[in-house]
């Protein structure tokens, strides 16, 4: 696999801005209002902006954990935040069956390297940086994600926590932890970082944001130990966002958003302490390719987890606000150009 599937989980591609209105992106299309997709307490804050992508200028990170929560993929252009909620999403099932491909020539290769989890979130970055230029992680969207990153480290690994509304009276009556990631893969031989990745999670699903390799066969082989690393942890379903090639050769199907969305509503539910979590060490990427799931194995693996509903998981977890860009005159608005191919998720 070469390092192409590294660019974004939601090949957004870039995008920039132009003269133009974006109010006047706002679509209805064959009489669907796409603000519908949207629940009701975003809009004062969300909207709809073309196809699949909403939009918004606030890059605040308690906004983020509750599109997240909601089942959109947050990405960015200059000064806007540009939500996605795909009308099908690349999914790939864990749990109770996992549909997961390992291929006989990435299990070989695997052995040359190691794979953690939280160790280096900034270079981690820098890497999705060199490889694919600013692309859609704008200082922005990254501020906010090490924000929510740096709740998501450490021993608690709480997150931030995303409120969970009343849909009719939009009043809070639950919330749910939503947690950010940096994957890395490590040269077994020369301890340099060979590759990595960023994602989150909701629930049970975890969701590939953008990733990056440095050399040969790295990336396919953090593929193939993040997946059976997720299994271990208990992830029902690994979100890869858009369509590729590799991403079905892996063993991902594409479900409807509808069908999407109503996953992560139950998931943020019923399984709020799945925590994605590498034992505090760097684990041999062949020792985890090599895993196969037995009864219990899976809680054990990844040490206790939280139950669902635990004092950690109650109490709300504040983030300092950001404040939104402030409009400027002729309200400048991100061109249509297409997606960048995504990196893993999006």
């Amino acid at each position: 696999m070469n390092n192409s599937y590294r660019n974004g989980n939601d090949n957004t591609g870039s995008h920039s801005s132009d003269n133009n209105s974006i109010k006047n992106e706002e679509e209805k299309e064959d009489g669907f209002d796409a603000n519908s997709l949207l629940p009701r307490y975003l809009l004062p804050l969300v909207r709809h902006y073309h196809d699949d992508f909403y939009v918004s200028r606030s890059f605040d990170p308690r906004l983020i954990v509750q599109l997240m929560a909601e089942g959109f993929l947050p990405i960015a252009t200059q000064g806007y935040l540009l939500p996605k909620l795909h009308v099908e999403r690349c999914v790939l099932q864990l749990k109770p069956n996992s549909n997961l491909h390992i291929s006989k020539s990435t299990r070989k290769k695997s052995k040359r390297f190691l794979l953690s989890v939280n160790e280096c979130f900034d270079e981690v970055v820098a890497g999705c940086h060199r490889q694919h230029g600013t692309n859609w992680l704008y200082p922005p969207i990254v501020a906010a994600f090490r924000a929510i990153h740096q709740r998501t480290t450490g021993e608690n690994s709480g997150g931030v926590n995303a409120m969970i509304m009343d849909h009719e009276s939009l009043d809070p009556r639950d919330v749910t932890p939503v947690r950010l990631y940096t994957v890395e893969v490590w040269n077994a031989e020369t301890g340099a970082l060979a590759g990595g990745e960023l994602g989150y999670s909701v629930g049970g699903i975890y969701s590939s944001l953008t990733g990056f390799s440095n050399e040969d066969t790295a990336g396919s082989v953090q593929l193939l130990a993040l997946g059976k690393l997720l299994m271990q942890c208990g992830f029902e379903y690994w979100d890869l966002g858009m369509t590729l090639e590799y991403k079905t050769r892996l063993g991902a199907e594409l479900i409807p958003r509808t069908e999407f969305v109503s996953k992560v509503k139950r998931s943020r539910v019923e399984s709020k302490g799945v925590v994605l979590r590498c034992g505090g060490s760097r684990r041999n990427a062949k020792e985890l390719v090599d895993w196969e799931q037995r009864p219990a194995a899976a809680a054990e693996a990844c040490g206790s987890k939280q139950k669902n509903g635990d004092s950690q998981s109650e109490k709300m977890t504040d983030v300092p606000m950001q404040h939104p860009s402030s409009d400027k005159k002729g309200s400048p608005k991100p061109k249509r150009k297409r997606p960048h191919e995504e990196g893993k998720g999006e």
